[in-house]
């Protein structure tokens, strides 16, 4: 049996890739750039069509730009090229009789939800990346209805530590190092994010393939943290006690601001994860000491 991962190149692709390959499995991985060396890839625009030639494969859709912000002018060309990414994804699913085709999702298709969020809560985005999510789901679920593809949908929580490549952490890390003397922060400082370290978001998914589900689950923590406070953990993991400075990130969109750091920022991201920890899986690590692991992955080179 071969996994083909599509982003496998990428931060949480090439976490998952590592450990498919640590279990011995047979990975191909299918992105626009090499992933890391030794695992067998093809280098692939994957807004074309994919034509491989695997049978029955379990295939992973991690194939996503990792930008929350997003600009009008850029928001169209993103809708379309994902989308017709999913597409693809989904159409070699269909063509090679896949045995399994997951979705890497996010909380972002829910907005500004009550939380904990459960997966029946309606979803409704406010930036164009949760809308891009909500489409791609979409087709995942229309695939395994209509094809009988065994379709999983997986709403992933905000992932830390490891090789980051993107987000608050690894933000906050970048700009004390450029200036520890003050720390600028998108929004005012308490807006909730539950974080997940990547070693548990890897399990999820382990746990949820080897389950058998089907369908949309959440995956996130027990519990969350307010961006300040992530900000106190990275300052202090570096020795540092900046000036905090507040601040919104200006972009085109209009929208109502109250604590958000740009237009489309979720107040809090908290879903609820117990369908998932009813198969058994639950993250090792709180939302506190896994961001505190993240800086500590970034400050020593993992």
């Amino acid at each position: 049996m071969t996994y083909v991962v599509a982003g496998g190149s990428g931060y949480l692709g090439g976490h998952l890739v590592g450990a498919l390959a640590s279990r011995g499995e047979e990975v191909l991985v299918v992105d626009r750039a090499p992933p890391r060396a030794g695992v067998p890839h093809l280098v692939r625009d994957l807004r074309e069509p994919l034509d491989l030639d695997v049978r029955e494969p379990r295939i992973y859709h991690l194939a996503a730009s990792p930008i929350v912000r997003t600009t009008s002018e850029e928001a169209r060309r993103r809708v379309e090229e994902e989308l017709r990414i999913t597409v693809n994804i989904a159409e070699l699913a269909r063509l090679r009789d896949a045995e399994l085709l997951v979705y890497v999702s996010s909380p972002a298709v829910y907005g500004n939800a009550p939380t904990p969020t459960p997966e029946d809560a309606p979803r409704r985005p406010i930036s164009h990346h949760g809308l891009i999510k909500a489409m791609s789901e979409d087709v995942v679920e229309f695939y395994s209805r209509v094809y009988g593809i065994r379709g999983l949908i997986v709403r992933l929580t905000n992932v830390v530590g490891g090789a980051m490549t993107h987000g608050v952490v690894l933000d906050f890390v970048r700009k004390l190092r450029s200036n520890p003397g003050e720390l600028e922060v998108y929004g005012d400082g308490t807006q909730g994010r539950s974080f997940l370290y990547v070693d548990d978001a890897i399990a999820a998914l382990e746990a949820l393939e080897g389950s058998g589900a089907e369908g949309v689950y959440n995956a996130g923590n027990s519990d969350w943290i307010t961006v300040r406070e992530v900000a106190e953990i990275v300052s202090s993991a570096m020795g540092l006690r900046p000036a905090l400075r507040f601040n919104r990130c200006v972009m085109d969109i209009k929208d109502a601001l109250g604590s958000e750091g740009w237009p489309g920022d979720i107040r809090l991201v908290f879903p609820d994860s117990s369908r998932l920890r009813s198969l058994g899986w639950s993250p090792r690590m709180d939302s506190r000491a896994a961001v505190a692991r993240a800086v500590g992955d970034l400050l020593g080179g993992r």
